[in-house]
């Protein structure tokens, strides 16, 4: 699937990371442009939970996009992970895998006539509440709720195997949406070492460069 790509959406995540000294990287970029897509096709009263909490600052940057809610000061209020604050369009508190797609499915029972958008990782599929949560959603025909998977290829320590796993997925729910995805977005970011690198200033300057020459 492809996206058509937010490079100022990008620099803005960058800068929001190495500034904040965050280690997600790859999470968060992984996973940013089909979240934008979301963001930028629901309703402005539709529900989004990202379940991949560790993706939080690709989160902050989405609503300081399309709510003009500052992401700077979401990091200084939440960290690395999402709190529960209504005011600012976060619905739930993530950051223990497996536990936002349950909030999501309550939500779509609870709001009939609304979407709820849930983000999982293919990592958070080791949970046993999200096989629960899928079946659930298919056997009550909860059709409110669109569950995306960024299916990036890594665990915390471990490759994983994509194949297999979207199959598990598919045979669950049918109409999930799989994005296949990929944490090296830049140079310096490769594999598994992706998901847990402090940014110094030499790697910062060079995913700049690298973004004006996306650009061009």
């Amino acid at each position: 699937m492809s996206y058509n790509i937010d490079i100022n959406l990008h620099r803005r995540l960058l800068t929001l990371l190495y500034k904040n000294e965050e280690e997600h990287v790859g999470s968060c970029f992984s996973c940013i442009d089909y979240l934008d897509e979301i963001w930028k096709n629901k309703n402005k009263d539709d529900i989004f939970i990202l379940s991949n909490g560790h993706a939080a600052y690709a989160l902050y940057v989405l609503l300081e996009k399309y709510e003009g809610v500052d992401a700077q000061k979401l990091v200084d209020k939440h960290l690395g992970h999402p709190n529960l604050d209504y005011e600012n369009k976060i619905y739930c508190t993530t950051g223990s895998l497996g536990q936002g797609i349950t909030v999501g499915v309550g939500a779509a029972i609870a709001s009939p006539h609304k979407n709820v958008y849930v983000s999982i990782s293919d990592g958070e599929c080791a949970e046993g509440s999200v096989w629960e949560s899928l079946r659930y959603i298919q056997e009550y025909h909860l059709n409110n709720i669109h569950v995306h998977v960024n299916l990036n290829g890594y665990a915390c320590y471990d490759p994983i195997d994509t194949d297999y796993l979207e199959r598990r997925l598919k045979a669950f729910l049918p109409r999930i949406n799989i994005h296949r995805t990929t944490s090296s977005r830049f140079s310096f970011l490769r594999g598994i070492e992706a998901h847990y690198i402090k940014m110094d200033k030499q790697m910062y300057d060079k995913g700049c460069e690298e973004l004006i020459t996306y650009e061009r």
